[in-house]
């Protein structure tokens, strides 16, 4: 499995979407994220876990575990991905 994470700066406030996708599109069930090896159960919609409000304590490792396959299906989980927020920058002269 592969954890999607954007590549972008993520600050707080941001809303950002963490994506789980199997090789080749093959199915994909049972989806859970984990944050720090916590389990954060599974999303409604699938393989996607939304974080928003982002907010400091949201920085940390990401993983995700699922069922991969339609016959034989395989238990599979991501490599760790590092998500780290960004305090918004605050003009200091103001």
């Amino acid at each position: 499995l592969v954890l999607q994470v954007p590549a972008r700066a993520l600050l707080e406030g941001d809303t950002v979407t963490l994506r789980c996708c199997s090789w080749l599109n093959t199915s994909l069930t049972n989806v859970h994220f984990y944050h720090e090896e916590k389990d954060l159960g599974g999303p409604p919609d699938g393989a996607e876990l939304s974080l928003s409000p982002l907010q400091l304590h949201h920085s940390g490792c990401y993983r995700c575990r699922g069922w991969v396959g339609t016959v034989k299906q395989q238990w599979r989980e991501s490599e760790l991905v590092t998500v780290t927020v960004h305090s918004e920058c605050r003009d200091v002269n103001r």
